[in-house]
Formats: C-alpha cells, sequence, structure tokens
C-alpha cells in the first residue's frame, strides 16, 4: 500500500510503520496544498473474512488521536455492510485489494493455450520415527525444489520425494475437481531422509509424509523457452468500495522498498517473487549483490551481480532471524563454492 501510494501519490512524503502519538500506522501520506499540509493515515487488513464494522470504528477513534486529516483503511478481503456505513459516516475511505486474474505473458513471448485438469498439490509434510513433523516450505516454488531434491534411502535404495509421490499420485486423482484430500504415505521402517545436506530439511529416520491434493482446472501455456510461472506476477487492482473506481498497478512497476537502502552486509527480499539477496559492497552508487534463493523449475538459482544503489526501493530488509540464518547458511555456502571453483558474476 505505501508503494501504490507513493506511485499514485506524485510529491507526497510516503511512509510506513510510523508511530504518532504512541499509535501505530502501517501507512502515512504527507502532502501539501497550498498554504495547508494534510495527513491521511491508512490501515491495512489481510483476513480471510471481510473487515467487522468494529475494526472500522476503532480506526475511526485511532486516525482522531492522530489528528488526521482522512483515514483509509485496505482490504484483502472486503468489508461488511455495517463498516461500510460506518466508513461513509465518518468520512473513511475504504479499499478492496486484489489480484488481476488476467497476467500479461508478452516478456516471455507466450500465450495462454487452454485450460485442462492438473494434478495440485498443496501441501506436503514429511513425519519422522520420533513424531517431529516438518512441512515444506511453499512460498515461490520452493516446494517443488524440495520435492525434487528431497532423498529418501531404504537399505540400497534411494528415491526421490518426487518419485515416491509419482508412485501413488494416481490414487490422489479420485477425486472431484477442485476437491483436496489428505493422503499418508507409509515407510518401511529404517527408512531415513539423507538429502539435501543444507540444514533445512532434517536427515533422520522416516515414517510418513502427508500429502493434501486435488484436481483443479490448470492454464496451460506455449512459450518459445521454458520458465517457471511463478515468475507471472499478477497486477493489483485497488477499487475505492463507496465509488466503485479501480486503479491497477503493475507489481514489477511498484518500488515496495518504499525507503530501502543498501547497506552491506543485509538482507534483502523482493517478496513479489519470493527472492532473497545479500548485499555484499558498496562502491559509489554501484552496489554488489548475491541471489541467494530463486526457485525455478526445482532448482536452486544463485548468481552475483551489480546494481545501482536507487534500485534498493525495490527490495525489503530481511529482518526475521529464522530467514537470515537460513541465508547465512547459503551465503556459505555458495562463497566457499566460489572459493572452490573461481567466482562468477
Amino acid at each position: 500500500m505505501a508503494a501504490i501510494h507513493q506511485a499514485a501519490d506524485q510529491g507526497a512524503e510516503v511512509r510506513w510503520n510510523e508511530i504518532i502519538r504512541g499509535r501505530q500506522f502501517d501507512v502515512t501520506i504527507r502532502f501539501q496544498k497550498g498554504l495547508y499540509k494534510y495527513l491521511t493515515v491508512i490501515e491495512c487488513k489481510d483476513y480471510e473474512k471481510p473487515i467487522s464494522v468494529e475494526k472500522v470504528e476503532a480506526f475511526v477513534t485511532k486516525s482522531a488521536d492522530a489528528q488526521a486529516h482522512h483515514a483509509v483503511m485496505a482490504s484483502t478481503s472486503g468489508f461488511q455492510q455495517g463498516a461500510q456505513e460506518v466508513a461513509r459516516r465518518h468520512n473513511m475511505t475504504l479499499i478492496h485489494v486484489t489480484q488481476s486474474s488476467e497476467i500479461d505473458l508478452s516478456v516471455f513471448g507466450a500465450h495462454w493455450a487452454g485450460v485442462t485438469d492438473a494434478l495440485h498439490i498443496q501441501s506436503i509434510e514429511l513425519e519422522y520415527t520420533n513424531g517431529e513433523k516438518k512441512r515444506l516450505p511453499e512460498e515461490g516454488n520452493v516446494m517443488t525444489y524440495y520435492v525434487k531434491h528431497v532423498v529418501v534411502q531404504y537399505r540400497s535404495e534411494r528415491r526421490t520425494l518426487d518419485d515416491l509421490i509419482q508412485l501413488h499420485s494416481q490414487g490422489f486423482r479420485g477425486v472431484q475437481s477442485d476437491s483436496y484430500s489428505d493422503y499418508v504415505i507409509s515407510f518401511l521402517s529404517g527408512s531415513c531422509v539423507i538429502a539435501p545436506d543444507d540444514g533445512e530439511i532434517p536427515l533422520k529416520p522416516l515414517a510418513r509424509v502427508h500429502v493434501r491434493a486435488g484436481l483443479t482446472k490448470a492454464r496451460t501455456i506455449r512459450a518459445p523457452v521454458v520458465f517457471d510461472p511463478y515468475l507471472l506476477v499478477p497486477d493489483v487492482k485497488v477499487r475505492n468500495v463507496a465509488t466503485g473506481e479501480e486503479n491497477t498497478f503493475s507489481q514489477h512497476d511498484l518500488a515496495i522498498g518504499v525507503d530501502t537502502a543498501f547497506i552491506e552486509g543485509k538482507f534483502y527480499e523482493q517478496p513479489p517473487l519470493a527472492t532473497y539477496y545479500y548485499c555484499d559492497r558498496i562502491e559509489g552508487d554501484i552496489a554488489s549483490l548475491y541471489l541467494l534463493e530463486s526457485f525455478q523449475c526445482g532448482i536452486l538459482v544463485q548468481a552475483q551481480f551489480t546494481q545501482k544503489t536507487k534500485c534498493a526501493k525495490f527490495y525489503v530488509p530481511v529482518s526475521d532471524p529464522v530467514v537470515i540464518e537460513r541465508l547465512q547458511r547459503r551465503l556459505e555456502r555458495l562463497k566457499a563454492s566460489q572459493g572452490k571453483h573461481g567466482s562468477k558474476s
């Protein structure tokens, strides 16, 4: 939301996560019209259900405490009818934020080719003999990577998780379209996960794998090159609930970093693509970066490159200590590999 308003409100000062009079606001916008200065505050809600009357009323009070001239609430799930009435009484703007159902394939020279039934693996969880469970990550295309690289060994036989799921996939297809069910793949005593050795998947004796899967309607693509569909990032639609006015923004063009600056030794993310980076050094207006995680077509893509420091606005600093620990391991392994084989950019 901060990036959208920064793109739309040319000349305005846009901040995110600001504290005003002891109250936290997700986004603030300040601008001057003639002799007078104005403050707009925005609250963002990413819920499964429409926003309730109580949430809107609470934000009316919160924005008044900050002496804001205008209040905006943004929701990915819409608003209850009563909430819309409260907003109208207090001159609050409600906006519904959704993703566009259409995606432009022209950047890859591709086009949509039709619709087909496809097996969709929604989630996979490993259950070890000691009772520990590990759910494969699902953001971006990480799950595809681990399905292809998790190796299970029983005596002298080794198979990837992908091979094992393929063996049982016929049993996953006996359901109605867009209906998901839970399945279990059990292993013989003595089965053990032996790869990958990246610190993310426990290498321990395995009891079973839980798979949630179902049939769904999938759109097929024809293209001159092979690319991972997760790189197709949908546009963002912003609709004013009261007026029905709608605006569309390309996620590729949004400076979601807002006020991000590259700092040596820090990790960064591009959330639309779920890719992670490390800033190694800065020389003048050039930053040297490592691409640490980009999962494409079941492959971990890594690289070293340089970029203008002004492009930092398209990145977000990583603050989660668990993610930082994982990225630090990736970085150490990548640098060690470069030391053995020579650096490539």
